[in-house]
């Protein structure tokens, strides 16, 4: 106890500790290094002295193992003391698995400038225009070309690999009453991004990308008077709503380059099956419920409750995980919501946050090294625009080490501070 950790010989996705780097507190830690780790690098100078007694005594003679020499990073061994520092030791890696290199909610952000975020924001208004397309000619009873749909997808799926934190953020920056074809496109940047942080295969991910654009479809049919219902639905109700799952299967059954893609009619036809067997329409419980519906399932849940984050109709990213939290094993697949909100962190894209100096901030994008220090952007009084000429703070950067997050804020929180 005492030794400062630097480095560990597992990736940070496997790492039961928080932080990349930490001083060992208690004995419960050492446990979890000798569990997950063979190797450790510790920092010698930043040590504590009486942590460091055993190896100056082990090695009276050898003066690398002094905490004021010039290299203080040595590896120490489970079970056994390594007394060669690292200095030019060569350390063979594997190499680096997709999500590792850049892929889903853990990209590393990387800050973008104002062309590349108007770029991102090209593509998520071209896919909405194309897919707005698609629905008008569905609603007219005309078939539809699937090319604008593969096409909306492959561009989604390609700004989601480069950077899926910035399309994510700039995703959830939405206003009231959007469209369905809007609420598609959101849905299926969430449903990609995930999916690539799942590491699933590049079908399976625009599989997976499509059903999410397509899964409410069907919702094209219900009558307007019904989706705009206020108050509760009586059970004649719900079930028009709900017959709106058969309706989008009967859209895909009517062209061939969708209907003989097994997977996308699971997708369409059971993402909205629960865990406990409480879903619909055929009530399938556990893993009876195909893979890819249960990811869709989980995305379009989160997506529902932050849509309107800025309303007091809608969850903060924060609350909406909470409560999804709750859900797993009852109405979801339980490692697959832990997987979701590790992937999504402490602070969402989009969660609102106060800092120590009372300013609101929007979280933009996650640092995966440590998901306290998130990527933010300062907002201005109102606390719902960003601040003129803001631009994004990476809080992992040495010289941001003084802006510290206060606490996440909830709707009531914002109406209360803007009141102020």
């Amino acid at each position: 106890m005492g030794m400062r950790v630097v480095e560990l010989d597992i990736n940070w996705i496997n790492s039961p500790f928080w932080r990349r780097e930490f001083t060992i507190k208690n004995d419960k830690e050492i446990q979890l290094l000798k569990e997950y780790c063979s190797t450790i690098v510790v920092d010698l100078k930043a040590s504590s002295k009486t942590s460091l007694a055993h190896l100056l005594k082990k090695s009276k003679t050898d003066a690398t193992l002094t905490p004021d020499n010039e290299d203080n990073a040595h590896a120490v061994s489970r079970g056994d003391i390594v007394d060669k520092p690292l200095k030019k030791q060569k350390i063979d890696k594997k190499p680096l698995s997709a999500i590792e290199r850049k892929i889903g909610f853990l990209a590393a952000p990387e800050l973008l400038n104002r062309k590349e975020i108007q770029q991102i924001e090209s593509h998520i208004a071209l896919c909405v225009k194309e897919i707005k397309e698609v629905f008008t000619r569905i609603s007219n009873g005309d078939t539809v070309s699937c090319v604008a749909l593969s096409n909306a997808v492959e561009r989604l799926t390609h700004d989601a690999l480069n950077n899926a934190g910035s399309l994510l953020f700039l995703s959830q920056m939405k206003e009231k009453e959007q469209s369905l074809a809007e609420k598609s496109v959101n849905v299926s940047i969430l449903t990609i991004a995930f999916a690539q942080y799942l590491q699933l295969d590049s079908r399976h991910i625009h599989v997976l990308g499509l059903g999410a654009l397509l899964h409410d479809v069907g919702m094209l049919k219900v009558p307007d008077y019904l989706l705009t219902h206020p108050g509760p639905l009586n059970k004649a109700q719900k079930q028009a709503i709900e017959y709106h799952v058969t309706e989008g299967l009967s859209f895909v059954g009517l062209h061939d380059e969708l209907s003989g893609v097994r997977e996308l009619r699971d997708i369409i036809g059971n993402h909205h099956e629960r865990y406990d067997g409480s879903g619909y329409p055929k009530g399938l419980k556990g893993d009876k419920i195909p893979y890819l519906s249960r990811i869709l399932g989980i995305t379009t849940t989160y997506e529902a409750m932050t849509r309107e984050r800025f309303y007091s109709e809608a969850s903060s990213p924060t609350q909406a995980l909470a409560r999804m939290y709750n859900w797993r094993s009852k109405l979801f697949d339980a490692e697959l919501v832990q997987h979701f909100i590790k992937a999504l962190g402490v602070y969402p894209p989009g969660s609102m946050v106060e800092l120590e100096d009372n300013k609101v901030a929007v979280v933009t994008a996650i640092n995966p090294e440590n998901r306290t220090r998130p990527v933010i952007r300062i907002l201005n009084k109102n606390n719902k625009n960003m601040a003129e000429n803001s631009e994004d703070l990476d809080l992992m950067m040495p010289e941001l080490a003084h802006i510290r997050i206060t606490r996440t804020l909830e709707e009531s929180d914002l109406a209360q501070l803007n009141a102020g």
